[in-house]
């Protein structure tokens, strides 16, 4: 697969053992003082031809790909991402798995193994931004491409405008969605820092009303961070119109705009 991505940019408290019981009674029994949170600081995320850029600073975005599918222990997700950090990476690009998520119409698991808040929360405190590609269709080279199985019974013709397959589509991306939103940097509540559109969305499907739905619930959920797509062909397809994301690129043929 060709790639050339955008390359965009505990503390422990110890209690010694029987310490409590040499404090005094009017001690233990005081509430406890809780410093004020710093309030979130938000960014502005911009581009222009030439980069993208946070709070008007060109950043020269350097990422590596975690797949927290195929690793499924939360507690090796921090190590991973600090990993990715320490070999000089600005960022991440995470792929999110309709399938893994939904074994059923309407059931939805984001809980332990599937829990992408953690996982974008570990990203985060790596210091990595992280690039968010929701699919519905990601390819990744799972089964059916992260669909899942149960789509196979229901009507629609996959990644089109066709109602049944948006229906289900819209399912997905109404759960996943607000996830993302929560973490953008654009709220200063996390590190997302771009949305992909689809994932290699070329060839003969070219379905301009299909891609905008996508755009279109992206900002109904929330999402403002830069949308991009990653149809690089000489297609050109989404470069401007109907289904244009933000910015245009990604995976990129020699030559493409």
């Amino acid at each position: 697969m060709r790639r050339a991505r955008l390359r965009t940019s505990l503390c422990a408290v110890a209690l010694a053992a029987g310490c409590l019981s040499a404090v005094p009674a009017q001690a233990a029994q005081a509430p406890r003082q809780v410093p004020p949170q710093a309030p979130a600081q938000a960014h502005t995320v911009t581009y222009d031809q030439y980069a993208v850029k946070v709070d008007g600073k060109p950043l020269y975005l350097w990422g590596a790909e975690l797949h927290y599918f195929r690793l499924p222990s939360p507690d090796t997700w921090r190590d991973v991402l600090q990993k990715v950090k320490a070999a000089g990476f600005n960022s991440v690009s995470l792929y999110f798995d309709w399938g893994y998520h939904s074994t059923s119409p309407g059931s939805y698991d984001f809980k332990g193994i599937r829990n992408v808040d953690r996982l974008l929360d570990e990203a985060e405190r790596a210091g990595l931004y992280v690039i968010a590609r929701p699919g519905p269709y990601i390819n990744a080279e799972v089964s059916g491409g992260g669909f899942p199985a149960w789509r196979k019974t229901h009507a629609g013709v996959n990644r089109t405008s066709e109602e049944a397959y948006l229906k289900d589509a819209r399912e997905w991306m109404s759960r996943i969605n607000p996830i993302i939103a929560r973490h953008q940097l654009t709220r200063g509540t996390g590190s997302v820092i771009l949305y992909q559109v689809e994932n290699e969305y070329q060839g003969g499907r070219q379905d301009a009303d299909y891609m905008q739905t996508l755009i279109d619930w992206a900002r109904e959920d929330g999402i403002d961070v830069p949308t991009f797509v990653n149809d690089g062909g000489a297609n050109k397809n989404w470069v401007s119109g109907k289904g244009a994301p933000d910015i245009y690129g990604f995976d990129a043929y020699p030559n493409a705009a």
